[in-house]
């Protein structure tokens, strides 16, 4: 393989607030190889649709082809429309694989539909950010993710970072209790 240059992967989400109980999604995908002779395309697909809020519902959603390989890829668009209706939470990734997995569509829409799934965590963002300033690295987390667990109390355990026993979580708990945001 030698002398053959390299692919690179390119994946965008972005997360737009339209109003309080609706976000606009864009996921972008561009496979490019960047051949001596200069780059060559792969695929370049994206999505876009709306979310309701908090309900994480996908109310509508547009695939587009901008470049497939093959004539027959152009089949894969229509099976990305089928999530429409779909909620982002515990089953959705079984609901995106029996809409769009192995030969009911293309692993690169399927690639970008299971990447929405972080239109939960980006939106979630949005929403804290709305209620208290972000807390960047190195200041006490505790009205920031304390703000979290009141929109989202599945924070908790959510990662590593976001254990129980987590200093994180001990101090969100501690900022809900002092302030009378308890659940």
């Amino acid at each position: 393989m030698e002398g053959l240059g390299s692919v690179e992967r390119v994946k965008k989400l972005r997360i737009e607030p339209v109003n309080a109980g609706l976000v606009r999604f864009f996921a972008s995908l561009e496979d490019i190889h960047a051949a001596p002779a200069g780059p060559e395309l792969i695929h370049s697909l994206s999505i876009e649709g709306t979310i309701s809020l908090p309900e994480l519902e996908i109310l509508s959603i547009e695939p587009k082809a901008n470049y497939q390989p093959f004539a027959q890829c152009s089949a894969t668009v229509e099976p990305v429309r089928r999530l429409v209706g779909t909620r982002i939470n515990a089953g959705f990734r079984e609901a995106v694989l029996t809409a769009m997995g192995r030969t009911r569509g293309c692993t690169h829409f399927l690639a970008l539909a299971m990447d929405v799934a972080a239109s939960h965590t980006l939106t979630l963002f949005l929403r804290m950010r709305g209620s208290v300033p972000f807390e960047g690295r190195g200041q006490p987390e505790g009205a920031w993710i304390g703000t979290g667990l009141g929109f989202e109390p599945r924070l908790e355990n959510a990662c590593m970072g976001l254990r129980s026993e987590s200093p994180v979580i001990v101090n969100a708990k501690a900022f809900r209790e002092t302030s009378g945001k308890t659940d």
